[in-house]
């Protein structure tokens, strides 16, 4: 007999008092026993087969929230006294990343209190309604600062100073790697019904692991760090620079179709999933459609923001999100569908593209972009939607992509032991439980090789970033030690002009020798070589 922890709200008019039966069971109609069950202040458990009786005072919304399940809202009649038996599903997950896409590059305002927070010249409405359906974070952070580090952390929640990223083969680690706990490993020890879909950009390179070798069922294999159109390369070689229409640019629409197609196989099977579109947009070559291009290029142009060529292929991937929204609707599953949005890593700084150069400020508020552990390297648009999930609310708490692993076993009301991670989970937030996120260390690490131009000016090899409160002190190593350190305020510099590092000297001093035992712990290279990494990931 499942034994799940579950919860029941109603909001209730002010009527005669009258018992309320029901019994709630799941998909093979089997009873959920010992569930919570509450009404206003009123609290009662369920039987060992389900049933449950609880007091109601009229007309109201019924909500159900089971562990492991989507929770239930059910409208209440006046006079109705029985409900029969009520149906609670696994919940469903969709994950889509985007490439390459900056905090600031959507028409939603991230901040609520900057304007600066969006885009003055992009329009992406689908993602707009996303936002405003859902759960946005304010602080939400790529745990690289390009694509492949990010790609390997979100699988196995750890952060990228702990992976291998090394160009020759280092076979202990990867082994070791493709052992860990994953988001499809996860799922299936709490129901072996889930299937795992991973279609697109895979990019863990170097050993490249194969989708399937991480739990997923159905995938494109190890696509490497590609474009998703053969036309973006010229002679042999990437043209980054030449700005150009295709029917289905970046693959978007495809990969959104066989995305829809794999949702219906399951629906029809009656199977939970797990979904991630990892869209080769926006990364690098700009390829549009043309309609696309012709829609964009009369929109009133920005001052940070105002190359119709990205404009056009960020919209086509805008409509592409929106094609598989519509198809959630189509299924009627979205009462028990989770959609996570993120991208990989902030926005390039610059553009030098045939149709016009971008200014240094693509990414402004935030300092820096892509390749960068300042705050435009990392910060970039996420957040959640589903049953549940207050409509346009939104958190200043940070979370980052390691947050998702566990995020989606605590949805799951998986009791599997995930190892030595570096997320949590941010269910409390989505609930509006907690303004807390519970991870095993009090702060979060973020580190990558450098290849920004503010830190090459400094010389630097690489540089990692500790993030704890409000505060976020940034080393840079050269010849594996110390070349700088730097602290900033996050919530009153956001991007990080007013270094802190000499006024604040005994926050400075903690919260790097917190970088450093975590360093020390795990063996991590701070250099450039790679050469002597743990083979215990």
């Amino acid at each position: 007999m499942k034994q799940l922890a579950c919860i029941l709200f109603l909001a209730a008019g002010s009527h005669a008092i009258a018992s309320v039966t029901g019994t709630i069971v799941d998909d093979d109609g089997e009873g959920l026993a010992y569930c919570v069950v509450r009404s206003d202040e009123l609290e009662s458990r369920s039987a060992a087969d389900g049933s449950f009786s609880i007091d109601s005072n009229g007309p109201g919304r019924l909500r159900i929230d089971c562990r492991g399940y989507a929770p239930r809202f059910i409208d209440l009649d006046a006079g109705v006294t029985s409900l029969g038996r009520i149906t609670l599903k696994r919940p469903n997950f969709i994950f889509l990343l985007s490439d390459d896409q900056g905090w600031v590059q959507t028409s939603t305002q991230m901040d609520p209190d900057d304007p600066r927070t969006q885009s003055d010249y992009f329009r992406t409405p689908r993602i707009d309604s996303f936002f405003k359906s859902g759960l946005r974070f304010v602080r939400g952070y790529a745990p690289g600062t390009y694509c492949m580090p990010t790609r390997r952390s979100i699988q196995v929640s750890q952060s990228p100073l702990r992976h291998a990223f090394s160009s020759r083969p280092v076979p202990e680690w990867t082994a070791a790697y493709k052992k860990l706990p994953t988001i499809p490993r996860v799922l299936k020890t709490v129901d072996p019904d889930y299937r795992a879909a991973h279609f697109g950009k895979w990019d863990m390179r170097y050993d490249d692991p194969d989708p399937t070798e991480l739990g997923y069922d159905v995938s494109d294999g190890a696509t490497g760090n590609g474009e998703g159109n053969v036309g973006a390369f010229v002679n042999g070689r990437l043209d980054k620079v030449t700005a150009r229409p295709a029917s289905d640019p970046k693959n978007i629409f495809d990969l959104t179709s066989r995305g829809a197609a794999f949702m219906e196989r399951q629906v029809d099977a009656g199977r939970p999933f797990y979904l991630q579109l990892s869209h080769y947009a926006l990364h690098l070559s700009v390829i549009y459609r043309q309609e696309s291009y012709n829609a964009v290029k009369d929109w009133p142009t920005g001052e940070k923001h105002y190359l119709p060529s990205f404009a056009a292929m960020l919209k086509d991937m805008d409509d592409g999100f929106g094609q598989l929204f519509d198809k959630v609707r189509e299924l009627g599953i979205e009462d028990h569908t989770y959609i996570i949005y993120m991208a990989d890593n902030g926005g390039r700084p610059t553009l030098n593209l045939s149709d016009g150069a971008s200014r240094e400020r693509r990414n402004e508020p935030l300092s820096v972009g892509k390749h960068s552990i300042y705050e435009g390297g990392i910060r970039v648009p996420f957040g959640i939607a589903g049953p549940g999930i207050e409509p346009g609310s939104f958190t200043r708490t940070p979370v980052s992509g390691m947050d998702i692993l566990p995020t989606v076993a605590d949805l799951v009301g998986s009791d599997v032991e995930l190892g030595d991670i570096d997320g949590g989970s941010f269910k409390s937030l989505v609930f509006q439980q907690s303004d807390i996120v519970e991870r095993p260390n009090p702060y979060q690490l973020f580190h990558d090789k450098s290849g920004n131009p503010k830190t090459s000016k400094q010389s630097a090899d690489s540089e990692t970033a500790l993030m704890q409160d409000d505060y976020k002190l940034i080393k840079t190593w050269r010849n594996g030690k110390q070349h700088t350190v730097e602290l900033y305020d996050l919530a009153k510099d956001p991007g990080e002009a007013n270094d802190l590092a000499a006024s604040m000297p005994e926050r400075t001093a903690r919260m790097g020798k917190l970088m450093d035992d975590y360093i020390t712990r795990w063996q991590g290279n701070v250099g450039i070589d790679h050469d002597d990494w743990p083979i215990n990931p």
